[in-house]
């Protein structure tokens, strides 16, 4: 081989070297941190709430209205018009570019996933009202938390918002259904802070049993079920 081709290969074979490390640690590191549960505390006097996913992205799920708060005076139920009632609200939080451009798997691209996974990106909150209270299934699960923490995963909540004059600052026209919206968000997405990480993240404030450090969905599910 010539010096010319050892030139050349050396740092490309260090690089892939390089990147299959750390693809290594990343898995090992995500597993282990969704495997291993923190909290779990016993509930006294419960207040109930929802954990839903698709099987890639978590939500919270709460009701709208409880003695601790209401949801509309801080996300206006102007911005959904086509709502009559307002029983539960799903809030989740992600990469604004996945969430805006990927309203189906199928219109999913190789440079929207790579954006999301590989660069340190922009972030919205997705918003759904319901008139309704969710349905319990392997996909959506009711959970008891302790009701006097129900004031900080509250306070979590509206601190993943960025505001402008002190208001929620809707993305409009960008919803997937007729009950959903998308809001500016604060912070950004990376493999270490993903959508699940911000659900995890919640739940822990929450004192609810989940996953150390969870980035995918089967890290909190799993402790949920």
């Amino acid at each position: 081989m010539s010096y010319f081709l050892k030139y050349i290969l050396k740092p490309i074979g260090g690089a892939i070297e390089f990147f299959l490390a750390f693809a290594m640690l990343y898995f090992i590191f995500s597993v282990l941190g969704g495997v291993i549960a923190v909290n779990g505390i016993e509930v006294e006097d419960a207040q109930l709430i929802y954990v839903r996913t698709n099987g890639v992205h978590t939500d919270l799920c709460l009701p709208v209205v409880t003695e601790d708060y209401d949801w509309k005076t801080f996300i206006p139920a102007e911005d959904f018009p086509n709502n009559e009632h307002f029983e539960f609200i799903a809030i989740g939080w992600g990469d604004k570019g996945f969430f805006l451009d990927t309203p189906e798997w199928s219109d999913l691209t190789f440079s929207t996933a790579f954006h999301a996974a590989f660069t340190s990106s922009p972030t919205a909150m997705h918003v759904q009202y319901f008139d309704y209270e969710p349905a319990v299934s392997e996909n959506c699960l009711a959970i008891e938390m302790e009701k006097n923490l129900y004031p900080d995963l509250i306070e979590y909540i509206r601190n993943s918002f960025e505001l402008k004059s002190e208001k929620v600052e809707l993305i409009p026209n960008r919803g997937y259904w007729k009950n959903d919206n998308f809001y500016e968000a604060k912070g950004s997405y990376h493999l270490f802070k993903t959508c699940n990480r911000w659900t995890n993240k919640g739940l822990k404030v929450a004192g609810v049993k989940t996953g150390a450090f969870a980035l995918w969905s089967d890290g909190i599910m799993r402790h949920l079920r």
